[in-house]
């Protein structure tokens, strides 16, 4: 067993630990016996960085940690100087299996980008009537258009264009007592 000290040294004598550090692209920032300071764009999150340092705590080889959402980065102080390869290999696979498991709880970057982009259309909409109406309503107007002129040749499509409308109609109504 060849003890290591934390730093590239240890990542460059396992090819193993380079693949799962490619997966996410796992990057050691700054390495000194018994630091690391590890880096990936996939951890600039804070639902991810707030899991990686709560699996991180239960470590006991692992003093203290510190997980940055904003800049993806993971400060790990070790109750000992050295670390076997092996343990280096584990501590990196945590990380990403860590993170990978936080994927279902973030809100997709595309998702973030639609609400973003029909706020700012909703905005424009209010700005240009004065209040008078919504994009929901834009949509709810077309929705009972095209559904009543559209009845006469396809009426299935159509009834469930007015379904649609009906039941964004319902939903305003509904939030309010």
């Amino acid at each position: 067993m060849i003890q290591n000290l934390i730093g590239l040294g240890a990542s460059l004598a396992a090819p193993e630990i380079m693949k799962r550090m490619k997966d996410q692209k796992v990057q050691v920032l700054h390495a000194m016996p018994g630091r690391v300071r590890l880096q990936s764009d996939h951890w600039k999150n804070e639902t991810t960085a707030a899991a990686l340092e709560e699996v991180f705590t239960e470590i006991p080889i692992v003093q203290h940690v510190e997980a940055s959402g904003i800049t993806g980065s993971l400060l790990i102080l070790f109750n000992s100087s050295t670390l076997t390869s092996e343990q280096f290999d584990a501590l990196i696979q945590l990380a990403v299996d860590t993170s990978t498991s936080t994927y279902p709880y973030i809100e997709s970057k595309m998702k973030s980008s639609f609400r973003k982009g029909m706020n700012s259309l909703n905005n424009a909409v209010k700005k240009q009537t004065g209040g008078k109406t919504d994009a929901e309503s834009l949509l709810v107007l077309w929705l009972l258009y095209k559904g009543t002129t559209s009845f006469g040749g396809n009426p299935a499509f159509a009834s469930s264009l007015l379904y649609w409308a009906y039941t964004l109609i319902q939903k305003d109504g509904d939030d309010k007592p």
